[in-house]
């Protein structure tokens, strides 16, 4: 409509003449009304005769139909000029927000949106480009300026400034948009909304809002099989992690065991999660409980990582550990990570040669930097420097070989001062 009204736009020139003419023509009538006179045109043996009215009435005709043709002509070509120039200009910008050239493609792409009929396109991509280089202000003027532009493109907009607000780290202000599109399970977008909303709940650690998000996430299959299970652990580790926010021990206990039974059952199997529950109790003072756990799991499910955390459990009933371990070792006698917890039960217990001989027997089926230190922590207090200091050596020279390859003084160094 726009396009039209620009190709039948008059001039206020255009106008005067149409005055003039108006006045010149109201005189010819006036004389040709006492005289009306005649035109005749032939060509060959043909002739045609008319009236001087009608035949001037007919060239001003054409001249004002040819006219037109030739303003309408000129804006047509100006209007193709300009699409062409906003086209070469959008994809030369374009193509510089692809480069990273994000200072020339805000000036390209702001430039082609200026009498542009359509500038939803050029002012999105404006915006990503003024916040590539930090400046806030012109990417949200730019997203105003799309969103009074066009009409429809609340959803694409409101889109875009979220991914700019969680690239941004802007967690709050993306959630808060995201959650106005949230509004419209039915629309097309919804599915992005939240798989959007599940990063930002992931950023924000809010474990319950992940985990009423997750049946939304399965219906519309936006991720894997896999992928949905390390999600909804994600949950319930955070809901644990939470538990121990009480005031004393006892409300810490109380929240734990709740969230636990919250818990499908199908994840008390889990070693990982199983393991965090147990920190978690041994952290509210209930080591006797932690111990139960694990036990409970590790005769139903091996799992290295947890039997280490067993070891680790302080203040519960180390004489009943230390016989399940021993029936375990029975099964697996060369264990080394089971070897290992042997040894810590054996701390526990202050048998100090049966905690060396665990420890030794650990190195002996697989060299661990925690063997080591455990054994020279040891050895140090049984009076034993030298041999000590050599056990630490050695899991220092373990931990060295996972360091990355960085340049070191030589020995012939100045020592710092």
């Amino acid at each position: 409509m726009s396009a039209v009204l620009n190709l039948l736009r008059i001039k206020g020139s255009t106008i005067m003449f149409l005055v003039m003419g108006s006045l010149v023509g109201a005189l010819f009538f006036k004389a040709v009304a006492k005289d009306p006179g005649y035109i005749l045109l032939a060509h060959g043996k043909h002739t045609f005769e008319t009236s001087l009215l009608v035949g001037v009435l007919v060239i001003i005709l054409l001249t004002v139909v040819g006219y037109w043709l030739v303003v309408i002509l000129r804006r047509l070509l100006r209007l193709q000029w300009l699409r062409s120039n906003h086209s070469r200009l959008t994809t030369d910008g374009l193509i510089a927000l692809a480069q990273g050239d994000w200072a020339n493609a805000e000036k390209l792409l702001a430039k082609a949106a200026r009498g542009n009929e359509v500038p939803l396109i050029n002012y999105l991509t404006a915006a990503q480009a003024a916040h590539e280089q930090g400046k806030e202000d012109e990417r949200d003027q730019y997203l105003r300026l799309a969103h009074e532009t066009t009409k429809g493109a609340d959803t694409a907009v409101s889109l875009t400034k979220a991914r700019l607000q969680y690239q941004s780290g802007h967690w709050e202000e993306c959630l808060a948009t995201l959650m106005k599109l949230s509004r419209e399970p039915k629309s097309p977008s919804y599915p992005y909304v939240v798989k959007m909303l599940c990063k930002v709940y992931l950023e924000l650690e809010d474990w319950e809002s992940l985990r009423e998000l997750l049946p939304a996430m399965k219906k519309h299959k936006l991720v894997s099989k896999e992928e949905f299970g390390r999600l909804a652990q994600a949950c319930y580790e955070g809901k644990l992690k939470r538990a121990l926010r009480g005031e004393s021990d006892e409300d810490k206990r109380r929240n734990l065991k709740d969230a636990w039974h919250q818990i499908p059952k199908k994840f008390h199997t889990e070693p990982s999660l199983v393991r965090i529950y147990a920190d978690a109790l041994v952290a509210a003072n209930a080591p006797v409980d932690a111990e139960r756990v694990i036990t409970d799991l590790l005769r139903k499910n091996w799992d290295d990582a947890l039997v280490q955390a067993y070891g680790r459990i302080s203040g519960g009933d180390v004489e009943k550990q230390f016989l399940w371990c021993e029936n375990w070792l029975k099964e697996r006698p060369n264990n080394p990570m089971l070897l290992l917890t042997m040894g810590r039960l054996s701390l526990q217990r202050k048998d100090w040669e049966g905690a060396k001989g665990y420890f030794e027997a650990s190195l002996r089926s697989r060299k661990s930097a925690q063997a080591y230190g455990e054994l020279g922590r040891l050895l140090s207090h049984l009076g034993d420097p030298q041999a000590s200091n050599e056990h630490f050596q050695s899991g220092l020279a373990l931990i060295a070989e996972r360091l990355p390859d960085f340049p070191m003084p030589d020995d012939s160094s100045t020592p710092v001062q």
